[in-house]
């Protein structure tokens, strides 16, 4: 928590915020090792995720608004390209990964569902389906709670857990051969569905306003920011490229030309020549 705070006064003051007027002190470049290239590019992703379960640490490396801006203005192009091309690399390593998680959702929610149509009829399979749904559902509400808790919304967490409590009595009573309360067998044949940007477990028709906390999260969002990051400097790359291939094509066209015009001049002026020295010849 320390060292967040103290990057972002180093965002927001400047590194040397400390300093005395008589201090020397060093001048950063953005080439400098100790400054961080991803948010020169654009942002940070260590910024993005603090207090969830993609939480990746404070960044080890320095963000200094003033070098940021000497970057934007002063850099070559083949440095920002560099830079750049390792800002997509990063993104892209954390976008697989979440693709990953995304894709094993799918799967297992594909597997639940074709479980139950499996459980039929029968009794005991049905029973043990619901405990194993409901053990996941306890797993993924601590797992909130706890988010929750990261994040100081005690209230919202307490209930969670409350709920997480509620469900455990019910496992239990499944156990020994009671059934379920009809509020909780109502929420576990709720359908599901995996949110396509962060991986999370959605139901599927819920409240807007559940939705919209999701969207707002700072998983969902972060994700959300990473995929619009890539996307942008991919396609101002593509744009780059097809101007850069016009551009050439267009140079090559323009070579083709002049050599066509050269050689037309040439043959004229051979032909020119032949014929005064067959001229000359008559004579």
């Amino acid at each position: 928590m320390a060292s967040m705070a103290a990057q972002l006064l180093d965002e927001l003051m400047g590194r040397n915020r400390n300093a005395l007027p008589t201090d020397r002190t060093k001048e950063l470049s953005y080439n400098d090792a100790e400054v961080c290239r991803y948010y020169m590019v654009r942002f940070c992703p260590h910024d993005l995720f603090h207090n969830t379960k993609a939480d990746l640490g404070p960044c080890p490396n320095l963000h200094d608004e003033a070098v940021r801006q000497k970057y934007l203005n002063e850099a070559p192009s083949y440095t920002k390209t560099k830079f750049e091309d390792e800002f997509l690399k990063y993104c892209r390593s954390m976008l697989n990964e979440v693709e990953r998680k995304i894709q094993k959702g799918e799967q297992r929610l594909a597997q639940s569902q074709l479980a139950k149509q499996e459980a039929g009829a029968n009794p005991k399979t049905k029973a043990e389906e619901q405990i194993t749904l409901l053990t996941d559902k306890i797993s993924h509400l601590v797992k909130e709670a706890e988010r929750l808790g990261f994040e100081g919304n005690i209230e919202q967490a307490q209930g969670l857990l409350k709920l997480s409590d509620q469900f455990k009595s019910e496992r239990e009573a499944l156990k020994k051969g009671e059934g379920l309360s009809f509020a909780t067998e109502l929420m576990l044949e709720k359908q599901m569905e995996v949110c396509k940007v962060c991986g999370a477990f959605l139901i599927v028709g819920d409240a807007p306003a559940r939705l919209d906390d999701h969207m707002q999260g700072k998983q969902h969002v972060g994700y959300q920011k990473l995929r619009s990051a890539v996307d942008e400097i991919t396609e101002i790359g593509r744009a780059l490229n097809g101007f850069l291939m016009l551009a050439l094509l267009s140079s090559h066209t323009l070579c083709v030309c002049v050599c066509v015009c050269v050689f037309l001049f040439v043959t004229m002026v051979v032909c020119v020549f032949v014929n005064v020295q067959m001229v000359i010849s008559a004579f």
